[in-house]
């Protein structure tokens, strides 16, 4: 009888602890997934800075055009500078909203072998 006893209490015990590594895994993906979405809204914020200071580098270009036609070059190659220094902030962004890409595809993979981990 307690021989029985023992062997039923180990199988529950055995499900129970099956079931409990199911929830952590599950609930681990859930954190990745969020992680990922984190990351992957970050990415579209540089995004939209990059699309900024491409617009930025665009206009002052203009600017610089035209204080170049009429010699003002003084003017004109102050322009340059800012278009310049709006497409190297435009390259920075670009690299964090790839290095947020980076980190959100990894947070996806982590979020999926959690999930096999939970079946």
């Amino acid at each position: 009888m307690k021989r029985i006893y023992l062997i039923i209490m180990l199988s529950v015990c055995s499900i129970l602890n099956v079931a409990a590594q199911s929830d952590y895994y599950m609930r681990q993906a859930r954190s990745y997934q969020r992680e990922a979405e984190y990351y992957t809204k970050q990415a579209q914020g540089y995004d939209r800075e990059v699309e900024y200071y491409n617009r930025q580098a665009q206009n002052y270009l203009r600017e610089a055009e035209y204080y170049t036609k009429r010699e003002k070059y003084d003017q004109a190659k102050n322009y340059q500078r800012r278009a310049k220094d709006a497409t190297d902030k435009a390259e920075s962004y670009k690299r964090r909203a790839d290095d947020a890409r980076d980190k959100a595809r990894t947070y996806i993979k982590r979020a999926e072998d959690a999930l096999q981990k939970a079946k």
